[in-house]
């Protein structure tokens, strides 16, 4: 397959900025570019280069669900008030062992 050239404009220092964190990862510039088309291709979208500021629906959503995953009242059982003896005692009586 022919390779061809892509051509991108940006400021000096933002090229100067974004090799030095490429040649950190041991990448350049065309290696960075050629990942990013990779990931295009795969996701048949570029939603994930769209930094999106979630949605008052979507935090109250979110908080919601947070929410249910947390009681606000301790839920209280018949065992709350045994010893650990009680307890084992009181389990082996239900399964007929005692």
């Amino acid at each position: 397959m022919e390779d061809v050239m892509v051509t991108g404009r940006m400021s000096a220092e933002k090229k100067a900025a974004g090799a030095k964190v490429l040649a950190k990862a041991g990448l350049n510039a065309s290696q960075a570019v050629n990942l990013l088309y990779d990931k295009l291709e795969e996701e048949q979208s570029a939603d994930f280069l769209i930094h999106k500021k979630p949605e008052k629906r979507e935090w109250e959503s979110a908080a919601k669900f947070l929410d249910a995953l947390v009681s606000p009242t301790p839920i209280e059982t018949r065992f709350d008030n045994m010893t650990r003896g009680q307890i084992k005692l009181e389990r082996a009586k239900s399964r007929g062992l005692v």
